[in-house]
């Protein structure tokens, strides 16, 4: 039936928001369209943050030809995937990308999902397919996007390879009727597989740290006790030190230490990652997943292309020790050059950015990250992104993307 050009372009722009709030996507990643008619669909522009958008920045594009004006802002480069949605259903009036956790998590063992009840299997599918891994905004993606949705006509939602996925609707509600359930969906399986794994059919969504902790971390390594890394600004020569009981401490970039007063020592750790980088916040982040993947001690190899190009291509792992702290601190410091994100042995990570917008962002994948790092190495052993694959999606996102989502 199509939807009227302003109502889809004023849909679009809430989608994205929502998507935002729900943290199904962060910063620029992900894209949303609507269908304005039977060879044309309107979609979000490239590289500009969803809270910055208005209806007279979505675009339109053609779905056979994916052509657009030049002299209006750039299509997402996914255009081609939401075109294949379109070409091949033509009930379907609105697409939806997103980088949602659970279902991004099972993406990355490359396996078909079947699905079992009815009500979900109203919703989504009897299947939700796999597609075949490509890098982002590539011809490869395209057409494995495009070969899976001719592949499983009644199916409406596709996983993308360590990527995320693509949900269909009718219209708006049916199209976040999917990707709902389909994150819902997804969140069972993960728990019941993890369930299977730790041998325990009563495990809850929240035990996949326990599980990966029993499994894949040295018996020594398990219980190490948290302390408080502690969060920070930076301010030219100074920063200040927040700890999570409130206290907070003005202290010296070059020295480390307080301006006033004795600061405790891992404001050395905070003073010796700026001297390294050009950020200026740090933050502690030490959920469950975060805290159980950095006690394995080994470097992160990203499983989710938004991680490598958000975090680093590869997050070192480093020791903590606050009884020889200076020398922990200098490796420390040099282990966050060149990334936003360091795991901290035990302690989870600290992420940095130049901004609380970037931050967030580091902060969103890693979460993501650390699920689907721990059910690969769980259920699969799935191999993480290859070198070639980190390196690129890095360098191609610290050049284009970031600075495109700060120019608006």
């Amino acid at each position: 039936m199509a939807i009227e050009k302003r109502k889809a372009q004023e849909l679009v722009v809430k989608a994205g928001l929502e998507l935002m709030e729900k943290g199904l996507i962060a910063r620029t990643w992900g894209n949303v369209s609507a269908r304005i008619s039977d060879n044309v669909f309107v979609i979000t522009p490239s590289g500009i943050p969803y809270e910055k958008l208005t209806p007279d920045d979505i675009v339109e594009v053609t779905i056979d030809e994916l052509e657009y004006d030049e002299n209006n802002l750039k299509p997402s480069s996914e255009k081609g995937v939401h075109a294949a949605a379109y070409k091949h259903h033509p009930e379907v009036d609105f697409v939806i990308h997103t980088h949602q956790i659970a279902a991004s998590a099972i993406s990355v063992t490359g396996r078909d999902v079947p699905v079992s009840g009815e009500e979900y299997k109203k919703v989504l599918g009897a299947l939700i397919p796999n597609a075949e891994y490509g890098m982002p905004s590539t011809g490869k993606l395209k057409n494995a996007v495009d070969a899976a949705i001719a592949a499983n006509p009644t199916s409406k939602a596709i996983l993308m390879r360590h990527h995320g996925t693509v949900c269909l609707g009718k219209d708006y509600d049916d199209a976040f009727a999917v990707v709902n359930a389909l994150e819902a969906y997804c969140k069972e399986v993960m728990t019941k597989t993890i369930s299977e794994v730790g041998h325990n059919p009563k495990l809850t969504d929240g035990d996949l740290a326990a599980v990966y902790t029993a499994a894949c971390v040295a018996p020594e390594d398990r219980d190490i006790p948290l302390v408080d890394l502690g969060s920070s600004v930076r301010d030219g020569d100074t920063f200040t030190l927040f700890l999570d009981g409130g206290e907070k401490f003005e202290c010296s970039v070059e020295t480390g230490k307080a301006v006033h007063g004795i600061a405790p020592r891992v404001s050395e750790l905070h003073a010796e990652i700026y001297k390294n980088t050009d950020d200026i916040l740090i933050r502690n982040y030490q959920t469950p997943e975060a805290v159980a993947l950095s006690k394995k001690g080994e470097p992160e190899k990203a499983y989710l292309d938004d991680f490598t190009q958000i975090a680093g291509t590869t997050v070192n792992n480093c020791n903590w020790d606050p009884t020889s702290y200076r020398t922990d601190a200098v490796e420390i410091g040099k282990a966050a050059s060149g990334r936003n994100a360091i795991l901290i042995k035990g302690q989870g990570a600290l992420c940095t950015g130049l901004n609380p917008y970037d931050t967030d962002a580091v902060k969103l994948v890693l979460e993501k990250e650390a699920i689907a790092a721990m059910y690969a190495q769980l259920v699969l052993g799935t191999s993480p992104l290859s070198t070639v694959d980190r390196f690129l999606q890095r360098l191609i996102y610290k050049m284009k993307y970031s600075k495109q989502a700060d120019q608006k």
